[in-house]
């Protein structure tokens, strides 16, 4: 067979048929060859071309040719071949005879594949000291793989103890010799300062020598640098440049890091659907990050079809080859039963994995399952540990976490200034929910000295950065006013942000808003909207709140069974006031069959929990005997336990009893103190007895303008007594300038009430022609009890 070589002394290239020009100096004299003629370089040239052309058996057959000649390249190309099975069935063994044979006659090339074989295993027993050895030497004679492969050995401590800058050396005698990986490790030295001083500008120049070599690894990594704008003019068309030359030739990294492009719409235009192609082909070999990221897309049907059951698989892949994230993100999916079936221990398990590897998000996860018990027993010692191990990593979450167990004493002792302390640094690594509990110690002055406008400007923060507690937590501030001028407006506005947001306790402050017309026009419909959305979330309050809008007909029509629904609903989720309001019910038989007894039962359920509303109920329940055995010492004891909660009826019934003696001495002066209170509070019955007290000079000194200020009092409530007392005054003069016109006002507004001897004195003094009575009756010195 006839061979063609061209005649151009420099060029020297061999063609198996005779072509018209060269392809290599563009020559166009070709000399024939006979097959005899061919020397070692001749069949090395050959075997070559045929392995870029896919021709594997030529090439074994030409690489067979040359080392019969005992060309030492052809020697070492056909150990390659054996070793990498290329047109003959792999035999790494005969490989490493055929590198050693080479070798032996100081070919670096097949030395440095040599120490390749003895540092992988391959054909021989793994031997990190031999494979450095011939590394070594190779490296030391100039050959620059061989340097490279130095130096890989010392960045791991194979074979030499671990050594940064001997790492950096190899690789920057490799680099200078133009090795394209070697360019790229020299430029990760430098760019994290790895065995020589930090430079990521020199970092991107080293990057930038190996990209245009073609070199996959710093394509990506000079990528990156565009991306992050290190050591270069940041420029997301130059990334994705980058990204794209090196995802082209497949390498996963820069398939991930092309895809977010996609994903994100930086430097391209925004394509989940391209994004997901890319993270697939990482994904498909087996690169942990892609198939993370396409769990990712198949949990949120990114490009892909909404999948919770793939999401799971892909987790699983990358979670078993130890991928972090994609160990908590599967963690997850067992916690939630979404894509599998629900599993506290399965989720336990992914989370622990991670969180020992040391990836906060997975120790803080792990860390609730211990406070609250799931998949593990509880634990708060051992929850404290896990936030802490991801606060000391400064993430915000576990800083913020760390906080709480401070501040409530879970795992470790109660400490409110040392809560204060990890707020504080929560808030600073940006945490939103600790500027809002920070802003709840300024509030109180738990841990720190109260400061209210403090409060307002933390709350005002978290708020500002969406959080709904801090939203609702200012919107409370302006609706007192403590800290910021009042305003209805702003406390509707913040609650409304909050409640949009569904957060139970703003909805039912925005529905208390359009229940009362604070800061909004009144409207019942709207303030059932919002109770309602609280209730569907299981709040205790919510629904509450709807059982008082069905008793009363507010937003909904009256339904006292449908009352009683709700109220049963809030009990069973926690509400102590439901328990109060369905004793009610029992009590005067409204939406169920009355019954006393049980009425006392839900009464003294509440009671115990301190609502005060049930203590006063209870204790009238004793005062009455109905449904328990009467009794004046409990009913004093149980208005004495709502009294002390400045609970304004309880006051005035417990001054009721020690203005008579029931359940205790006599002492006017007692009941009158408890009056006072009970109608500051707002009471009108308090008010009423009171201005009788004044009036009748009992347990205070007599007082006509006091009887009379008090009985006012009562009657802007529209109460019945007051309004016969105070016209009563009006009458004869007492305490005021005698008015008969409005005293006949007065009697007729307690008339129209039913008050027995109002219509009486009406029609009195309207018979008498306007002159008043003189003498009260046996009815009138009793009015005011």
């Amino acid at each position: 067979m006839n061979y063609y070589r061209c005649e151009n002394p420099d060029c020297g290239f061999l063609a198996e048929e005779e072509p018209d020009v060269c392809p290599h100096c563009g020559g166009t004299f070709f000399q024939p060859v006979d097959e005899e003629e061919l020397t070692g370089p001749d069949w090395v040239q050959l075997g070559n071309r045929a392995v870029d052309e896919g021709r594997h058996t030529d090439a074994l057959a030409c690489y067979q040719q040359a080392a019969a000649l005992d060309d030492v390249l052809g020697v070492t190309n056909l150990g390659w071949c054996l070793e990498a099975g290329i047109g003959v069935e792999a035999d790494p063994r005969q490989a490493v005879v055929l590198y050693a044979q080479a070798a032996a006659r100081d070919y670096m090339p097949a030395l440095t594949n040599l120490g390749y074989c003895y540092a992988h295993g391959i054909g021989v027993a793994q031997d990190d000291a031999k494979a450095v050895e011939c590394f070594r030497k190779g490296a030391e004679q100039g050959f620059p793989r061989a340097q490279f492969l130095l130096g890989e050995a010392y960045t791991r401590g194979l074979g030499v103890p671990r050594d940064d800058s001997q790492a950096a050396k190899w690789y920057q005698s490799a680099a200078w010799l133009g090795y394209p990986a070697a360019q790229t490790e020299l430029g990760r030295c430098l760019e994290f300062g790895t065995g020589v001083p930090q430079s990521v500008q020199q970092a991107a120049k080293w990057y930038q020598a190996a990209a245009e070599q073609g070199n996959a690894p710093g394509q990506c990594c000079l990528g990156f640098l565009y991306e992050s704008g290190q050591g270069v003019e940041q420029s997301w068309e130059e990334a994705v440049r980058w990204y794209r030359a090196a995802a082209d030739q497949g390498y996963p990294r820069a398939l991930c890091n092309l895809a977010w492009c996609y994903e994100y719409g930086q430097g391209v235009t925004r394509d989940y659907g391209e994004a997901a192609r890319l993270y697939q082909q990482a994904a498909d070999q087996g690169y942990p990050r892609g198939q993370l990221c396409m769990g990712l897309c198949c949990e949120r049907g990114r490009g892909v079809p909404l999948d919770l059951a793939a999401a799971a698989e892909w987790y699983r892949k990358a979670a078993d080859q130890g991928e972090e994230d994609a160990q908590c993100c599967l963690g997850f999916l067992y916690e939630s039963g979404q894509g599998v079936e629900q599993s506290w221990e399965e989720a336990v398990r992914w989370y622990r994995a991670a969180a020992d590897q040391g990836l906060p998000r997975a120790q803080c996860n792990l860390a609730w399952c211990y406070e609250y018990g799931r998949g593990v027993p509880e634990d708060l010692a051992a929850a404290a540990e896990w936030y802490r191990k991801a606060a000391d990593q400064g993430d915000p979450r576990g800083l913020f976490s760390v906080a709480r167990c401070y501040d409530y004493g879970k795992g470790v002792a109660q400490d409110s200034a040392e809560a204060v302390k990890w707020y504080q640094r929560a808030a600073d690594a940006g945490s939103a929910p600790a500027l809002c509990d920070l802003g709840v110690c300024y509030e109180r002055g738990e841990g720190v000295a109260q400061d209210l406008e403090k409060a307002v400007s933390l709350y005002r923060q978290a708020a500002e950065k969406g959080n709904a507690a801090g939203q609702c937590n200012l919107g409370y501030l302006y609706e007192c006013g403590r800290g910021v001028e009042q305003s209805w407006e702003e406390a509707v506005r913040w609650y409304r942000a909050a409640a949009d947001q569904g957060l139970p306790r703003a909805q039912c402050n925005l529905g208390w808003c359009y229940e009362y017309g604070k800061g909004v026009e009144q409207n019942f419909k709207r303030a059932v909207h919002w109770y309602r959305q609280a209730a569907d979330q299981e709040d205790p309050r919510g629904m509450f709140c709807m059982g008082v809008c069905c008793k009363y007909g507010r937003g909904v029509e009256e339904n006292w069974e449908e009352a009683v629904k709700w109220y049963r609903r809030a009990v069973d989720a926690g509400s102590v006031a439901a328990l109060c309001n369905l004793g009610v019910c029992y009590e005067r038989g409204e939406g169920v069959e009355q019954d006393l007894a049980q009425a006392a039962s839900l009464y003294r359920r509440a009671a115990e929990q301190e609502d005060a509303a049930a203590q006063c109920n209870l204790g009238y329940l004793y005062e009455s005997g109905e449904g328990v055995e009467q009794s004046w010492e409990e009913a004093v004891r149980w208005y004495q336990a709502a009294a002390d909660q400045g609970y304004a009826r309880a006051q005035c019934n417990l001054g009721v009893c020690w203005e008579f003696g029931r359940g205790v001495a006599k002492d006017p002066a007692k009941a009158a103190a408890l009056y006072r209170q009970a109608a500051e509070g707002g009471d009108r019955v308090a008010a009423c007895n009171l201005g009788y007290l004044y009036e009748t000079g009992v347990g205070v000194s007599q007082s006509w303008p006091d009887a009379v200020k008090w009985y006012r009092q009562s009657v802007e409530e529209s109460y019945a007594r007051a309004q016969y007392n105070l016209a009563w005054c009006y009458e004869h003069g007492k305490g005021v300038a005698r008015d008969l016109k409005r005293a006949r006002e007065l009697y007729l507004a307690a008339a129209r009430q039913d008050y027995d001897g109002a219509q009486e004195a009406a029609d009195r003094l309207e018979k008498s022609g306007g002159r008043g009575g003189l003498i009260r009756g046996f009815l009138d010195g009793l009015r005011g009890q």
